[in-house]
């Protein structure tokens, strides 16, 4: 049995396998073949796109979640708006004649390092957020759809972040809970995780080799038990499952004999 720590979301117990979802970057090309304006052009036909999905995001997160959750996506739809992130993405495309997809990339990284170079966890969490909406105007203009991190059964999911929304996407039914290498108990994926009442763990050191293990996450203790003997089980109040329970069995028959 491994014991992996980390900070809270949610003092929640959540009890399946691990299920390790890597990130793949987007595949952005730097220089473009098509004018300053059309490029330009293309952005702002994305921002507006990336404004009406934020919208819709904002009314389903409303109806499943309430609406102080669901102001994240108010809250990103402005920042897609905001002027100094899209002055400073235009000024990409000005000054380096690049593809609308990389400069909003571009710009993205340069707001997101400087929310996390800010003293503040809250703000530093916003970096998430950036994250968010640049991967939102990318995925239009690449025409992407979002990814599916979760496999086809309940699982715990593990990453190195999940951003709100893809939270949102998730089926809530199969999404057991969430370890991240990163993320933050300040974000906005944290504060939907709380109104989904989905126990989470961030800032864990987690390996891959685990992919498909048992595991039981408790907040509680801010524990992720990785292979969780029997006794784990009963101590937290979870029912043994029939495999460990028949293990078990067969090591006190054994001891008898």
């Amino acid at each position: 049995m491994q014991i992996i720590v980390g900070r809270s979301i949610q003092n929640q117990i959540a009890a399946g396998p691990l299920h390790f979802y890597t990130r793949h970057p987007f595949p952005l090309a730097s220089v473009s073949h098509r004018s300053q304006d059309e490029e330009i052009h293309r952005f702002r036909a994305a921002q507006q796109r990336s404004i009406v999905m934020l919208s819709k995001l904002y009314e389903q997160a409303a109806r499943d979640v309430g609406i102080q959750a669901a102001s994240i996506f108010s809250i990103h739809a402005m920042l897609l708006e905001d002027t100094s992130f899209v002055e400073s993405i235009l000024s990409v495309l000005s000054n380096q004649h690049t593809t609308a997809e990389y400069a909003v990339q571009t710009a993205g990284n340069s707001f997101a390092t400087a929310f996390a170079d800010m003293d503040s966890p809250y703000m530093q969490a916003r970096g998430a957020d950036i994250r968010d909406i640049s991967n939102h105007l990318i995925r239009c203009l690449l025409d992407i759809q979002p990814p599916d991190p979760l496999g086809d059964q309940p699982a715990i999911l593990v990453s190195d972040e999940l951003l709100p929304s893809e939270i949102l996407a998730l089926d809530r039914r199969k999404l057991l809970g969430l370890v991240t290498w990163h993320g933050s108990v300040d974000s906005h994926t944290a504060m939907l995780l709380r109104a989904m009442k989905i126990p989470g763990l961030a800032q864990s050191n987690i390996t891959p080799i685990w992919d498909g293990h048992p595991a039981i996450l408790d907040g509680f203790s801010q524990c992720l038990y990785v292979d969780p003997e029997p006794e784990v089980f009963r101590q937290l109040g979870l029912h043994v499952p029939r495999y460990l329970q028949h293990r078990e069995d067969q090591a006190v028959a054994a001891a008898i004999e």
